[in-house]
């Protein structure tokens, strides 16, 4: 008889414990009762706030996680990059999950599921459906891929003024970037209760596949800290002719940002340029791909 194909769940962990404590017992309670075997690999991004170690008396004696620490915080792509890379050559899954750790799990289909729409498709990468806990929004499919230098320009051009105007404090900046803190959607956003190839997956939970595992070493190109990294992940993709798939049947509640609002103490103004900068510095990468 055929093994079940075996899943690992990389958690990029920053500061947040509890979220992170959340993410795995979600994961634990929906996936106690399928037939495949999984793994749950914490990632901790070098936090400095004692959670890591809280992690590991919570957590280091239990046969179904593994707990890696890096020794400086290396953003998104080379932080999940760690988990990827450990799940792949070394528990050799056939799948892996990557949650930021403010994500939970609110169905029990998800690795059933997987297996089925990749059997059924040949899909790369699937993309669950994913709930907004801010505001109940769906937050996939997302709206086209940025793949022209006008974009790059415009994006550009619009990173530069808004860190102008946060660098020289001028009056009603913070009111303004509020509503224009995000880059502007060029399309109006997906809406798709269907399962459907997709434009664009959102980063907070994301599934790889054998064909993924197959084609790439890193889940993401490691030359970015945060930000754009879907955009990266489409272009990466296209090069090889592989195929994003997005399936609400598979269903993620997301908490948005906790880990990033920990860091930052809810300081507005250090958040939108940590935002701006980052972006900015992912762009380059983009431009390569473009």
């Amino acid at each position: 008889m055929a093994m079940s194909p075996r899943f690992g769940f990389v958690i990029l962990h920053y500061l947040v414990d509890d979220e992170t404590v959340a993410c795995v017992e979600s994961i634990r309670r929906h996936c106690a009762q399928a037939d495949n075997p999984y793994t749950i690999v914490i990632v901790d991004n070098d936090s400095a706030n004692g959670s890591y170690e809280r992690l590991e008396q919570r957590y280091g004696h239990d046969g179904d996680v593994v707990l890696l620490h890096n020794d400086a915080n290396e953003g998104f792509a080379r932080g999940n990059n760690r988990g990827y890379a450990y799940c792949r050559n070394e528990l050799g899954c056939d799948y892996i999950v990557t949650l930021n750790n403010d994500v939970a799990l609110v169905s029990d289909n998800l690795m059933r599921q997987a297996v089925t729409d990749h059997e059924d498709t040949g899909c790369a990468v699937i993309g669950p459906d994913i709930i907004s806990g801010k505001d109940g929004s769906h937050q996939n499919p997302m709206p086209e891929v940025v793949d022209s230098p006008q974009q790059i320009h415009a994006l550009r051009k619009h990173i530069r003024r808004n860190l102008l105007l946060l660098h020289t404090h001028l009056d009603g900046v913070l009111a303004r970037l509020k509503r224009d803190s995000r880059t502007p959607e060029r399309t109006a956003r997906v809406q798709s209760g269907q399962p459907s190839m997709a434009v664009k997956l959102h980063g907070s939970c994301l599934i790889f596949t054998p064909t993924f595992l197959h084609t790439f070493d890193e889940a993401f190109d490691p030359g970015t800290f945060l930000y754009m990294e879907e955009d990266i992940l489409v272009l990466r993709c296209r090069r090889h002719g592989l195929t994003l798939y997005y399936d609400p049947r598979i269903v993620v509640r997301h908490a948005e940002d906790a880990s990033t609002e920990a860091q930052v103490n809810h300081d507005e103004r250090r958040k939108q340029i940590n935002y701006l900068r980052n972006h900015r510095d992912s762009l380059r990468v983009v431009e390569r791909y473009v």
